[in-house]
C-alpha cells in the first residue's frame, strides 16, 4: 500500500465490551465447517475487503522456515473505509445479516459480493483465533474473537461477549488513515502455505475487473493473471459476450494450454458472479467423462462471468453455495447456462482433439519409414491406423515416445492374424486416448507383438515338423495330384526350410529342358523332371531328388540323378552337387561319396533346432524381409491345420515356392 501512514496518538485505549449477536441459522453457517481450505477462507476475507471499498489488500503469510502453527499468524489488511465502534457492533458482529436486504447492495459504484453475512467468520476454518482491527477518522477498534467462546449448544441463541478496546488514531504500521486488519492465529494447518499457490488461487477466484480495481498482494507479490502458453484461445483476446436462450447475458473465455495443467486451480471452468467465484475451478459442466476428446480436460482452462445468477436480495434467489464453491445447477435460473456450458465444453474438447490428432498424423507421416509402412496397408486399414493416431494425439502429442507408439500400432495391423492384439486396440477405442497410449506403450516395451510372432511361428513350424514325421510314418508318396492327398513334395514346396535352412530353393518339379532354357542353353526336349533346385550359401547349386521314406533307392534312380547333373553342368559354371533325400536305404551296394545324402529323419530332427533366423522378429526389426515373410507362412500353416492336408492346388502352385529363411539373390545364378 502506497498511502502515507497516519501517526498513532499516544492515548491509552478505553476498554469496551462488545457482544456478538448470534441469530437463528448462524451456527450451521459458522466458518469452522464451511471454510476448511486456506485459499477459500482467505478469498472470503478478501471479498470483504472489496465490499469495504478497498483499493489494495495485502496478505502476509508466515515464512516457510520456522513455521509454527501455535505462534505463526496470517494477516489480511486493506485500505477500505474502516468501521467505528458502532458499525462494528451493529453490522460486523451481527452474524447472518444480509446487507443487500438492508439496502446496502453497493459500495460506491461496486456491487457487493457478500450476501449471507457469515464470510467474516471464514478465518475460523483455518485458525482458532481472529483479531479484528479497523480504523478511520473515529479511531481504532480492536475486537478479539476466540472460537472457543463461540461454541454454543444446539439451538441455543445468545449474545456472546467479546473482549476489545477503542483508541484514537491508527494502529502501528498502518499504511492508510482508514482500513481493516484481520490477524489469524493458533493456525490449524501443520505446514506453511505457499505464497505462489495462494496467488494463483486468488487470480482464479476474482475477476480481472476486481483485480484491476483492487490490488491484491501476497507477501509483497501481486496477484496477476496466470502466465499460460495457450495452443488455442477463444476469443483470441479479452472475453466474448453471449446471450443465453433465457435472454441472460454472460461473458467468457477459454483456452488449451500447450502443456498439461498440473495445478487444480487452473483446470476447467471457473464461474464468477459479481467478480468472485461461484463455481470453483475444475468444473466441466458434467461432460468430462462423456465428451469426445475428454483427455483435453488436462489442458483446458476458462472463465465465465454470470452476474445474473446472483442479482436478487432475498434468500429465494440465492443459488450459490455458502462457501461460494458450487452453483445449484438444478435451479431453473441456472438451466440455460448449464445447457450452453455443456455444449460449449463438448465442442471445445472435440475441436481440440481434432486439431491435435491432425498434428500427430502429420508428424508420423514426416517419418519416411512409418509413412511407407502405412501406405503398404490396404486403404480401409490405413484409415483405421490414422484414426488411432488421431486418438493417440489427443492423449499427449508432445510425448517423446510417440514414434515408438506409432510403430507398435503399425505392427499390430501388419500382423493382422494377431486378432487378439488388434481386438485390444479396438477395445481401447478412439474415445480413450490414455488407454490407447498405455496399451501401445506395453506392446512396445514388452515386445508383445514380437513375442507373439515368434510363439506363433515356432508353434507353426513344430506342427509342420510333426506333419512331416506323420507323413514319413504313414509312408506318404512323393507327390499326388488329387485334392486332399498328403504328399512329401507339396510339404517341401510349402516349407523349403525343411530341406536345409541355409539353402535357397529356387525351382521345383521342372523339366531339365526348361531349366536349361532358363539358363540360355538350347537342348533337345527332355520329359524328365528334377524335384528341386537350390542354391547353398557357398554358391553351389544343389540338385535335389526326393524318394519316399519307405522305399529303397535303386541304381537306376542314382544313374538318373547323375544324368540330370551332367546336363545341367554343361550350362552352368557354378559347381552342381547332387542331393538325395531318402529313407536311408539302398537296393544295392552304394559306395560313392559324390552325392550328398540326406535322410528324412535327419532333416526332421534338424528342423527343430534351427531358428536363428527369428532374431529379426525377436528384435522387432519390422523392416526386415524375414519379418514380413512370416505373415504368409503362418497363414498357410493355419490353412493346413484347418484342412488337415498339405495339398496346395493349382493356384498356390502357380504362386511358386513358399517363404524361406535365406535369400542369396537371383543374380547369383547365371
Amino acid at each position: 500500500m502506497s498511502a502515507v501512514a497516519v501517526p498513532t496518538l499516544e492515548i491509552p485505549p478505553q476498554e469496551r465490551q462488545f457482544r456478538l449477536k448470534v441469530l437463528g441459522r448462524t451456527l450451521e453457517h459458522l466458518g469452522v465447517q464451511m471454510y476448511k481450505r486456506r485459499d477459500t477462507a482467505i478469498a472470503e476475507l478478501v471479498a470483504n475487503c472489496w465490499d469495504a471499498g478497498a483499493n489494495a489488500v495485502a496478505i502476509t503469510l508466515p515464512d516457510v522456515q520456522g513455521y509454527d502453527p501455535t505462534n505463526s499468524t496470517i494477516i489480511i489488511e486493506d485500505d477500505g473505509g474502516g468501521m467505528d465502534p458502532e458499525a462494528v457492533q451493529s453490522d460486523y458482529l451481527v452474524i447472518g445479516r444480509n446487507r443487500r436486504a438492508d439496502g446496502a447492495g453497493r459500495t460506491g459504484d461496486r456491487p457487493v459480493m457478500g450476501r449471507k453475512g457469515i464470510g467474516k467468520l471464514a478465518g475460523f476454518g483455518i485458525a482458532e483465533q481472529m483479531q479484528l482491527q479497523t480504523w478511520n477518522a473515529g479511531g481504532t477498534t480492536t475486537v478479539n474473537l476466540d472460537m472457543s467462546q463461540l461454541k454454543l449448544d444446539a439451538n441455543e441463541v445468545a449474545d456472546v461477549p467479546l473482549e476489545g478496546d477503542v483508541q484514537e488514531g491508527t494502529p502501528e504500521g498502518a499504511a492508510s488513515g482508514h482500513g481493516t486488519r484481520i490477524e489469524l492465529s493458533r493456525l490449524k494447518q501443520k505446514t506453511a502455505m505457499d505464497p505462489d499457490s495462494l496467488r494463483q488461487a486468488l487470480a482464479r477466484r476474482f475477476s480481472r475487473k476486481v483485480r484491476g480495481e483492487m490490488t491484491i498482494t501476497v507477501n509483497g507479490g501481486a496477484v496477476e493473471e496466470p502466465d499460460l502458453a495457450l495452443s488455442m484461445r477463444e476469443p483470441a483476446d479479452g472475453q466474448a459476450v453471449v446471450e443465453l436462450e433465457d435472454n441472460n447475458e454472460i461473458s467468457y473465455w477459454f483456452g488449451f494450454s500447450e502443456k498439461v495443467l498440473r495445478e487444480s486451480e487452473l483446470k476447467g471452468w471457473t464461474v464468477l458472479v459479481r467478480g468472485k467465484t461461484a463455481q470453483a475451478p475444475g468444473w466441466f459442466f458434467n461432460v468430462e467423462s462423456t465428451a469426445s476428446g475428454q483427455h483435453g480436460t488436462k489442458y483446458f482452462t476458462g472463465v465465465i462471468e454470470a452476474d445474473f445468477l446472483d442479482d436478487g436480495d432475498d434468500d429465494g434467489t440465492d443459488i450459490v453455495s455458502t462457501d461460494r464453491q458450487e452453483i445449484d445447477w438444478e435451479h431453473p435460473k441456472a438451466a440455460a447456462l448449464l445447457k450452453w456450458g455443456a455444449q460449449k465444453t463438448r465442442d471445445a474438447l472435440r475441436e481440440r482433439a481434432s486439431q491435435q490428432g491432425a498434428k500427430v498424423v502429420a508428424y508420423v507421416y514426416e517419418n519416411p519409414g512409418l509413412a511407407e509402412r502405412i501406405e503398404r496397408l490396404e486403404p480401409a486399414t490405413q484409415e483405421r491406423v490414422k484414426q488411432y493416431l488421431k486418438t493417440l494425439g489427443a492423449a499427449d502429442p508432445e510425448d517423446e515416445r510417440l514414434l515408438e507408439l506409432a510403430d507398435a500400432l503399425l505392427r499390430a495391423f501388419e500382423y493382422q492374424h494377431f486378432h487378439d492384439v488388434v481386438g485390444e486396440i479396438d477395445a481401447a477405442g478412439t474415445e480413450s486416448p490414455e488407454d490407447l497410449k498405455k496399451l501401445l506403450g506395453y506392446l512396445h516395451e514388452w515386445k508383445v507383438l514380437e513375442s507373439r510372432a515368434i510363439l506363433e511361428i515356432v508353434k507353426g513350424r513344430l506342427e509342420i515338423v510333426d506333419k512331416l514325421g506323420a507323413l514319413l510314418m504313414d509312408g506318404a508318396p512323393e507327390t499326388a495330384h488329387v485334392q486332399g492327398d498328403n504328399n512329401l513334395h507339396d510339404l517341401l514346396a510349402d516349407y523349403p526350410w525343411l530341406i536345409d535352412p541355409e539353402w535357397q530353393v529356387f525351382a521345383e518339379e521342372k523339366r531339365v529342358t526348361t531349366v536349361l532354357r532358363e539358363w540360355n542353353v538350347e537342348t533337345d526336349p527332355d520329359p524328365q523332371r528334377v524335384d528341386f533346385l537350390a542354391l547353398s550359401g557357398e554358391g553351389e547349386i544343389k540338385l535335389i531328388e526326393i524318394k519316399r521314406g519307405t522305399v529303397q533307392v535303386s541304381l537306376a534312380e542314382v544313374n538318373r540323378l547323375d544324368e540330370y547333373r551332367t546336363k545341367l553342368e554343361q550350362a552352368e559354371e557354378k559347381p552342381i552337387r547332387s542331393v538325395l533325400l531318402y529313407g536311408g536305404q539302398f537296393a544295392f551296394n552304394y559306395t560313392r561319396n559324390d552325392i550328398e545324402l540326406l535322410t528324412w529323419q535327419h532333416i526332421h530332427d534338424r528342423a527343430r533346432s534351427h531358428y536363428e533366423h527369428y532374431q529379426a522378429v525377436l528384435e522387432g526389426r519390422s523392416d526386415d524381409p524375414a519379418f514380413a515373410r512370416k505373415i504368409v507362412e503362418i497363414q498357410r500353416t493355419e490353412e493346413i491345420a484347418r484342412t488337415g492336408t498339405t495339398w496346395r492346388g493349382p493356384d498356390l502352385r502357380a504362386e511358386g515356392l513358399g517363404p524361406q529363411d535365406v535369400d542369396h539373390g537371383a543374380d547369383e545364378i547365371s
